[in-house]
């Protein structure tokens, strides 16, 4: 709770409560956190507090007040049906949000020893590393580690992986026809790199996806490496049940 004998003025401790949990989607995807009466009365303060802390929160995007119904938390999810292997940008603009794209790196490597033999084969001895990060509201939402052939990658300059998907590129500045993915999905704990990235403290947890793409006739054109930050995202899948 608020503490009235701090320096620090209540309304900005009331706005750094909720912008935690609104960041641990206590609220849902964008549910309601209550009429400024309900938050005078949460926090013992005053209307005048209470529209102090929220004109903050607002300030960050991270709310918004519709008349006569309250304060909502704003959606910062990314949810993924799984019906199509498909980058992070694709599910941005399904969900109509505006993001940025930021490539952090994007230079030639040797391809990683802790590849399969049979990808390091199919990869080359050097590739294209590029690392992306996905930002909405100056929230870094994504961040992308991708190695592509590179026969594939000398063909591709910055402006275009900062301005496209990879595989929007394959198909149409390459000329590639796609074919199937294999995704792997776990869970982990955001080392010191890791939490600088995605602004997060060490430890926290994040969701791995780990992806090989593949052309229609079977030839590997991406490895790619997925993290996000544990309440950024998530997978629904609709499956039928099975009998036994």
């Amino acid at each position: 709770m608020i503490n009235a004998e701090s320096a620090l003025p209540m309304y900005k401790q009331i706005a750094s409560i909720l912008k935690k949990e609104i960041r641990e989607h206590r609220y849902g995807d964008s549910g309601s956190i209550g009429t400024h009466t309900d938050l005078a009365e949460r926090f013992g303060v005053s209307l005048i507090t209470i529209r102090k802390a929220i004109k903050m929160l607002a300030e960050e995007n991270l709310v918004e007040t519709q008349q006569g119904k309250g304060t909502f938390a704003k959606a910062t999810i990314l949810q993924d049906d799984l019906h199509y292997l498909t980058g992070v940008s694709n599910i941005i603009s399904q969900q109509n949000l505006q993001a940025q794209v930021v490539v952090r790196t994007m230079t030639f490597v040797n391809t990683p020893n802790h590849f399969s033999d049979k990808n390091k084969e199919a990869m080359g001895q050097t590739c294209l590393y590029i690392e992306r990060l996905h930002i909405i509201d100056e929230v870094v939402i994504g961040y992308a580690k991708l190695y592509l052939p590179l026969s594939y990658g000398r063909r591709l300059s910055r402006k275009d992986v900062e301005d496209n998907t990879i595989y929007q590129l394959y198909e149409d500045k390459l000329g590639v026809k796609l074919g199937k993915g294999v995704q792997y999905i776990s869970a982990d704990a955001a080392d010191d790199e890791m939490a600088e990235i995605l602004d997060v403290d060490a430890r926290t947890p994040i969701l791995k996806v780990e992806r090989e793409s593949y052309a229609a006739d079977g030839t590997l054109i991406e490895i790619m490496e997925l993290f996000y930050e544990y309440s950024h995202y998530r997978f629904r899948v609709e499956l039928d049940l099975a009998s036994r």
